[in-house]
């Protein structure tokens, strides 16, 4: 994999860019915390460049159906690529107001002649900006790496499954993927039992303390801090650990179909004559995950449509990079979990790159509760996940 996907680097470093522009004007949009920092008109498609500031602390994504169309022959080009934005079944979770997070959308080729065009996220609540001119009379702008470009905001993906009917909620940031699946739990007393996979394809290890793992609860509009049991106060109150192995097994690799739910391929013919293709793949590049999957989308800097009318998206992507600088990031070792760890009650650990820890915590018990918030920390970062 690795090797093909130099062969695919090197055979398209010939290609670059053609123009490129800061000096952009629209003539009305919804979209008044989002800018167009820049529209680069490459060789097979074209890129335009976003930055969105956060008012609301929540959650952004890029629909699917995203696309340029000419205001004089209303013809449309499609999306092709969101770099650094999930598509709409996941989302980027915003951790603060006023956060800034940058991403671009790769589109198929816009012809250098057009002289005004919309920019449409085609759904209820969706950026849009009408009557986009580009004054192309200034100096061109300088040429955007689009990795520096993203890295600089790195996306924090937030996603939700089902196990047994039990949602799992997830986030994938940085190399770490933080999975959590809250259960009750009537062994040796009454408790909400929060079931944590942390796996690290950072590059570097990290010690967990689940330690550090704190709860809130609301109930009849009071909201209080239950209890969350470290090892040593639960062990006081059982003579022997859990069989815990089965349920670990399961739960890592529920985790697994999961992401491997986006990795059979399909193509169908459209009316306009072309396929449209789907498929995956999914790894770590040195420290730097990427994944293509599912219908259109790749997380972590790519989520990619490609359509076969002689124009492959993720290719053309991959030759837009500073070649030197990609070249040397897919020669570095590629992760993949090596390791699980599943010992039952959650310890404090060492997590080595390359390694799943897998296990539990138990949250005090209280009847009728309308919300728990639950707050993990892990390498620095909090994530959190709500029932």
């Amino acid at each position: 994999m690795k090797n093909s996907v130099l062969i695919i680097f090197i055979f398209f470093i010939s290609f670059g860019l053609k123009a490129q522009y800061k000096n952009i004007s629209f003539e009305k949009s919804n979209a008044r915390n989002l800018k167009i920092h820049q529209i680069d008109f490459r060789e097979f498609s074209t890129l335009i460049h976003f930055q969105y500031t956060n008012e609301n602390s929540g959650l952004i994504c890029a629909e699917e159906d995203f696309y340029i169309q000419d205001k004089e022959t209303l013809k449309k080009y499609k999306l092709l690529n969101s770099l650094n934005l999930p598509i709409c079944d996941k989302a980027h979770q915003f951790d603060k107001l006023g956060q800034i997070h940058n991403y671009t959308l790769e589109f198929e080729r816009v012809p250098d002649e057009i002289k005004k065009f919309d920019i449409i996220e085609n759904s209820e609540n969706g950026f849009k900006f009408y009557g986009v001119k580009i004054d192309n009379s200034k100096e061109q702008a300088n040429v955007i790496d689009v990795t520096s470009f993203i890295n600089d905001t790195p996306v924090k993906e937030y996603g939700i499954y089902y196990k047994d009917g039990d949602p799992v909620f997830y986030y994938n940031h940085k190399g770490i993927t933080v999975a959590v699946m809250l259960t009750y739990n009537q062994n040796y007393g009454k408790y909400y039992q929060a079931n944590i996979m942390v796996k690290n394809l950072s590059g570097r290890e990290f010690n967990f303390d689940p330690n550090q793992i704190t709860a809130i609860m609301q109930k009849n509009d009071k909201v209080y801090e239950p209890e969350v049991l470290s090892y040593e106060e639960y062990m006081k109150k059982v003579k022997r650990q859990q069989n815990w192995n089965a349920f670990a097994v399961a739960f890592s690799e529920s985790m697994s179909a999961n992401q491997a739910a986006y990795s059979s391929s399909s193509s169908s013919t459209t009316s306009s004559g072309y396929s449209n293709t789907t498929g995956s793949a999914s790894g770590y590049v040195g420290d730097t995950y990427g994944s293509i999957y599912g219908s259109s989308s790749t997380y972590g800097s790519s989520y990619s449509t490609t359509y076969s009318q002689n124009y492959d998206g993720q290719a053309a992507y991959l030759a837009q990079q500073n070649a030197n600088k990609n070249i040397s990031n897919y020669q570095a070792n590629q992760y993949s979990i090596k390791q699980t760890i599943s010992e039952g009650y959650l310890r404090l650990n060492t997590i080595h790159n390359e390694t799943e820890y897998i296990g539990y915590v138990n949250i005090e018990y209280e009847k009728k509760i309308e919300e728990i918030v639950l707050s993990v920390p892990v390498n620095g970062t909090t994530y959190t996940f709500t029932w």
